[in-house]
């Protein structure tokens, strides 16, 4: 059973095995030990029997709006839900900080997690030309949280398409 839960500064270790695993541009260790640091309840792991199986991280930034930085799962475990699950806490987490809108950056090739962000209620809102280190560009998806309530929640006018 995997639980997914706040990731401890002893899981660190694990979350930076299972970064080097997923991408082929990974953020160096000290910098997933800074966005743990900064934000740790919005630092999650997906740990299964004592094992750290994948993570996210998400931020607010000054203008309100959710951005999760990074989610990657162990390519041992993929198809299992757990990117889904995951998601779905770090967004109940997001909206519980009361932020309204959340972003997300998703190479143009990767359309398995396309396709989850989507079925979460993302939406392509722009692309960035040569966003990765290899020149692939990014499309950036963004979802509304709060809908009719979003004057009561901080943050940016869901109502509008632009992301800066």
């Amino acid at each position: 059973m995997v639980e997914v839960r706040e990731c401890r500064l002893e899981d660190m270790g694990g979350v930076c095995n299972i970064e080097k695993r997923c991408f082929r541009f990974p953020y160096p260790c000290e910098v997933l030990v800074i966005l743990r640091t900064l934000y740790p309840e919005l630092f999650l792991v997906a740990e299964d029997r004592g094992r750290v199986v994948g993570y996210v991280s998400a931020v607010i930034r000054r203008d309100g709006t959710g951005h999760v930085v990074s989610i990657c799962v162990d390519p041992d475990y993929r198809g299992r839900g757990i990117g889904k699950a995951l998601m779905n806490e770090i967004l109940k987490k997001l909206r519980e900080s009361g932020v309204c809108r959340v972003r997300l950056e998703v190479r143009v090739s990767n359309e398995v997690a396309r396709r989850l962000y989507e079925r979460l209620g993302f939406k392509v809102v722009d692309r960035i030309d040569n966003y990765y280190p290899d020149g692939e560009d990014a499309l950036v998806m963004v979802k509304d949280l709060c809908g009719e309530e979003s004057k009561q929640c901080r943050g940016v006018d869901t109502a509008v398409g632009e992301v800066r």
